[in-house]
């Protein structure tokens, strides 16, 4: 999983594969899911992988609104 760093964090420095395990805003790492879902979790990195899609809303109809 490829994320980007939202904010400096000191990482576990095998994941992040850098020498010092430290993570500075704006620096792409390619870590595993497992770990990947952990920094996003705690709003500390961005998935960067082209896969996702953008999350839209559904339109509402006009019958629908109220």
């Amino acid at each position: 999983m490829k994320v980007r760093a939202l904010w400096g964090f000191k990482g576990i420095q095998a994941e992040l594969k850098n020498a010092t395990g430290q993570a500075r805003a704006g620096e792409e790492f390619d870590v595993s899911d497992e770990y990947g879902h952990t920094l996003v979790g705690k709003g500390l990195a961005a998935e960067v992988d082209g896969k996702t899609a953008p999350k839209t809303n559904k339109q509402a109809k006009p019958e629908e609104n109220k």
